[in-house]
């Protein structure tokens, strides 16, 4: 179910590499990897930010600015979008510098409705 949902996603956005669902103790739960180029070492992307991910919601917190939702970390090759599913999973997506990061937000924002049911 989870590696269906995240394998539509990927194919489905311009430039998009892979895909996880992953818990914050960075213990991958299900990902899909085989976009446009699929060399993008999705794992290992999820499980460096998941601190990242923590770390922001910790200082959200400490701001009292709310819950962070979804985190967007760019680079010169490579976009990753983290979008919060509840307090212990995430999902991620990782898309090339030139992919559509707006389909990207909006399919990881559709499909956390499925993945939380699936849970």
């Amino acid at each position: 179910m989870f590696g269906s949902i995240l394998k539509d996603t990927v194919n489905n956005v311009k430039g998009a590499h892979a895909a996880i669902l992953m818990g914050f103790d960075g213990i991958p739960v299900d990902m899909y990897t085989g976009g446009e180029d699929s060399d993008s070492d999705i794992e290992a992307i999820g499980m460096e930010f998941s601190v990242l991910l923590k770390e922001i919601q910790s200082a959200a917190q400490q701001l009292e600015a709310g819950n962070a939702n979804e985190i967007t970390v760019r680079t010169e090759k490579l976009s990753t979008i983290m979008r919060v599913l509840n307090d212990e999973y995430f999902l991620a997506i990782a898309v090339d510098a030139n992919g559509n990061l707006g389909k990207a937000r909006y399919l990881l924002r559709m499909a956390v409705p499925k993945l939380l049911e699936a849970l």
